[in-house]
C-alpha cells in the first residue's frame, strides 16, 4: 500500500515545495529522492503517513514504486 507521502522542500518558500509521490515506506521515499535529486538542491525531505495529513478533496496519488 502506498500510504506515505513524500514532499521535498527546496527552500522555505511554500511554492518551492514539491510533492514527489506516495510510497510504500519512508525508506523507499528517501531512496527515491537520493537517486533522483542532488543533495545540494534539497533543503529537506519530509515523509508522512497520509492518515496524518489533510489532503485536498480531489487529491490524486502518484504512486512511486
Amino acid at each position: 500500500m502506498f500510504e506515505f507521502v513524500c514532499v521535498i522542500y527546496f527552500s522555505a518558500d511554500p511554492k518551492d515545495n514539491l510533492y514527489v509521490g506516495n510510497f510504500e515506506s519512508c525508506a523507499h521515499a528517501h531512496s527515491y529522492v537520493a537517486a533522483n535529486y542532488k543533495s545540494s538542491e534539497i533543503n529537506w525531505v519530509k515523509c508522512l503517513h497520509e492518515d496524518y495529513l489533510f489532503l485536498p478533496k480531489n487529491f490524486i496519488k502518484k504512486e512511486i514504486k
